[in-house]
């Protein structure tokens, strides 16, 4: 006599297993959850711009105070061409002594540039580093570059070699424009030259397209800087 043999069902078996459209759902919501989490890299490149940008704002309150509290013009000085970028404060001679009128031609003969140099040089050896602000060594992340610095004293865009910003007793300042960046994001600083104020923005970088990074950054660079310089 055949028996009929009635077989049940386990909710834990799937005999068929996954689609493919399954499958293919499951990636794209993995993929979405990847992207939706910044990478620690990308934090961190942006922490090192925040920490430049925010040790640039105190340094130059700092410099502010230093005008006033010692008479004298002070300075802050910022090296563009050592990797990392160094900053400094320096005093000048009490008083608002006059600042020599230093040229910004683009193009110059021997001579001149030999005059302008002369000029330099005897500006900063007026200047001394201020003592307590040696104490902490400052300079950027390897990860954060500045692009250019333009103050109201100098309206043109400096790339390369030195930039000064410059403080008076009077409370008066170099309005000024800092511009840095990281591989993925533009940031800059605005000093206001009355007030002591700054504005800090961050502009991400859109790095999708075919063009370089460098032409990325100097385009947004100039776009940042016709801004400040209209305004």
């Amino acid at each position: 006599m055949p028996i009929s043999v009635q077989k049940t069902s386990n909710p834990f078996q799937n005999d068929q297993g996954f689609s493919l459209i399954e499958i293919l759902v499951a990636l794209v919501l993995a993929a979405l959850i990847f992207l939706a989490i910044p990478s620690s890299d990308h934090v961190q490149k942006h922490r090192d711009l925040q920490s430049a940008l925010d040790d640039l704002d105190r340094s130059v309150r700092f410099a502010s105070n230093e005008a006033v509290l010692r008479n004298s013009v002070v300075r802050l000085r910022i090296s563009l061409d050592k990797k990392p970028t160094e900053y400094t404060v320096e005093f000048g001679p009490s008083g608002n002594f006059p600042l020599p009128d230093l040229s910004e031609k683009t193009s110059r003969s021997l001579q001149e540039e030999k005059m302008e140099k002369e000029k330099k040089d005897q500006l900063n050896k007026q200047f001394n580093k201020v003592d307590e602000f040696e104490d902490i060594k400052h300079k950027f992340s390897e990860d954060v570059e500045v692009l250019g610095i333009a103050t109201t004293t100098s309206k043109n865009l400096t790339k390369e070699g030195e930039a000064n910003l410059y403080f008076f007793p009077t409370g008066e300042k170099d309005g000024g424009l800092i511009i840095l960046s990281t591989s993925e994001e533009l940031a800059y600083i605005e000093i206001a030259p009355f007030l002591s104020e700054t504005k800090i923005v961050f502009k991400p970088l859109d790095t999708s397209s075919v063009a370089k990074l460098e032409d990325i950054l100097q385009t947004r660079m100039e776009e940042v800087y016709k801004e400040w310089i209209t305004n």
